[in-house]
């Protein structure tokens, strides 16, 4: 079985296909990796800010209740609530002295807006802003009357209140001795949440209110309370609990059908989450340069791809197909081919190297028609004085029998045929001639055979076929076998002897067919003739048949020529094929 071929091309341009797939995954694989670190820088960032500014917030709150903590131990408050003793002028330097102290403690700390010391039983307060002055107690509005708690939101306003004494109570009558209520700077803390939140982030503040349900008093952006609900309802069990319960805890949540990455943090003794926020688009924007970066290197990389299988293409495989389909063409037998390449490189050499061996082979197959035509030549005189001799004298024989006879007008009319039969031999110099002259110098032979013969022989010579008249065919092709037929088939025939010539004519061949019911249908003898015919291979070209054989091929191809089978008749059957596509000159 023949092998398919294959292109060392296409099996190069597959080899580099695979590679750049390889390329193109291994570059998608580390920018996307890239953009992931991106991704998580981003968010690491994000958790970093919280965890670092939440320190502070949480340190701020720390100190605060230190201070507090001070304060109610202060011996001068302590005096104030439980000194009985103290006369008008020991108290009032008390006051001023603790109203200098707090003012001292107001203005070294920018978390806090106003501190008072609160005596609830007798409605007095002193405060950085106004000092000693009357001011009834009101408890603030604190988590479950949990007076343990020390961190409130009430009135638009942040609270840090210490009472004394400490109690668990919820006795609507408790009353304490004294108390530390700290406002603290909004300002402050909405500056650290701005901080926390950064350029493209949001943040909130969260305090547990009475109800026990954490509400935002501070954001940085107008969702964020909406956002910390979501998250809260996201979070949520059954029973209203959260589900997680760690300090600090990151993750997404959708909100108004915007995703959010989220990142919290709990201070449950004081009862703050700080939370910071950002849409999951910014945190993919952070990414989106390494993205665009590796579209950018993947489309240079394709253009540099293309670009490189276009110059292979036309420096290279173009040529090379141009090349390779001219040696198809010339293996077809198409010698006018020409290849030219106009770059002065390697195939340039090889094109003008084609282009001399094409013009090579042609100028030899030119001489190698001239030494057939020659050749053809040759043998054709070959074949003309290779008339049977015996057929002059057999001539001459039937002249004086009808001489004799006084037989005249046949005398002239066989001289005449036989004129004709002479000067078609030696006068026709034209060795390729119309099908219709060849037929009628075979039909001339066949009335020459005839006056011979006579009643002995029927001749059935059917019409030509249409439009083969002019067609051009080698000289003598015929007449040698009606010749053969006359004197092989017919020799021993006394009687009924039969010679039937027909055409067989498609779109593309031409079948002439010479049968008769000789005595030469053997198979032996059928052999005998099939191996004169084949004698143009190689052996010595003296038989007429292997003549004819030799110059059919020559000027048809391999697809024409003569074949010898058994006739319907019951002798031989001699079929001449032409190929009616080639034209002869």
């Amino acid at each position: 079985m023949e092998k398919k071929n294959r292109s060392v091309f296409r099996r190069l341009y597959v080899l580099f296909g695979v590679s750049m797939l390889v390329i193109y995954i291994s570059l998608t694989a580390v920018f996307l990796l890239y953009a992931q670190k991106q991704r998580d820088n981003v968010v690491e960032e994000l958790q970093n800010r919280v965890y670092h500014n939440t320190q502070i917030m949480e340190q701020q709150f720390e100190t605060i209740q230190k201070l507090e903590q001070n304060l109610i131990t202060d011996s001068r408050l302590q005096s104030l609530a439980y000194d009985d003793a103290l006369n008008v002028y020991e108290r009032s330097q008390l006051i001023r002295s603790l109203q200098a102290h707090i003012q001292e403690l107001c203005a070294a700390n920018n978390s806090i807006d106003k501190i008072a010391i609160v005596f609830p039983k007798e409605s007095r307060e002193i405060n950085t802003e106004t000092g000693w002055g009357v001011k009834t107690y009101k408890a603030l509005d604190r988590k479950g009357n949990d007076l343990a708690s020390t961190l409130v939101y009430e009135r638009r306003k942040l609270y840090m209140e210490l009472l004394y004494p400490l109690t668990y109570s919820t006795d609507e009558e408790y009353r304490p001795d004294c108390g530390i209520i700290i406002t603290l700077s909004q300002s402050y803390f909405r500056e650290i949440l701005e901080a926390l939140g950064g350029g493209d982030t949001g943040a909130f503040l969260a305090l547990e209110q009475k109800s026990g349900v954490p509400g935002v008093i501070l954001q940085t952006e107008a969702e964020g309370s909406q956002i910390f609900q979501d998250w809260k309802n996201q979070n949520q069990t059954a029973d209203g609990t959260e589900e997680s319960a760690a300090d600090t805890e990151q993750g997404k949540l959708r909100s108004h059908g915007t995703e959010y990455m989220l990142v919290r943090r709990q201070f449950p003794s004081y009862g703050v989450t700080v939370g910071a926020y950002c849409s999951a688009k910014k945190v993919g924007g952070a990414s989106a340069w390494a993205l665009a970066v590796m579209g950018i290197v993947l489309l240079c990389i394709t253009v540099l791809f293309f670009a490189i299988l276009y110059q292979t293409n036309n420096a290279v495989s173009r040529p090379l197909h141009e090349v390779v389909h001219a040696f198809g063409e010339v293996e077809k037998g198409d010698l006018d081919v020409r290849i030219y390449h106009e770059p002065h490189d390697e195939f340039g050499y090889i094109y003008a190297a084609f282009n001399r061996m094409v013009q090579r082979i042609t100028e030899l197959m030119e001489n190698v028609r001239e030494q057939s035509r020659l050749l053809q030549n040759a043998e054709l005189i070959q074949l003309q004085s290779q008339i049977n001799p015996h057929f002059l004298y057999n001539s001459f024989y039937l002249i004086r029998i009808m001489a004799k006879n006084e037989d005249y007008d046949q005398i002239t009319q066989f001289v005449t045929s036989l004129a004709k039969y002479y000067r078609f031999i030696n006068k026709e110099v034209n060795q390729n001639i119309p099908l219709q002259r060849e037929v009628e110098h075979m039909q001339n032979y066949i009335d020459i055979q005839q006056m011979r013969f006579g009643d002995k022989i029927t001749v059935e010579h059917e019409a030509l076929p249409a439009g083969v008249s002019e067609y051009r065919v080698p000289k003598l092709i015929l007449q040698p076998i009606v010749e053969n037929a006359y004197n092989y088939g017919m020799k021993d025939i006394l009687e009924d002897g039969k010679i039937w010539i027909h055409y067989v004519k498609t779109e593309t061949q031409l079948e002439i067919w010479i049968e008769d019911n000789g005595g030469g249908g053997s198979e032996e003898h059928l052999k005998e003739m099939q191996e004169n015919i084949r004698d143009y291979e190689g052996r010595a070209a003296g038989h007429a048949l292997s003549n004819i054989e030799r110059r059919l091929k020559l000027a048809y191809g391999e697809g024409s020529g003569l074949a010898a089978q058994k006739s319907e008749l019951g002798g031989v059957a001699m079929i001449l094929r032409l190929d009616l596509t080639k034209t002869l000159e």
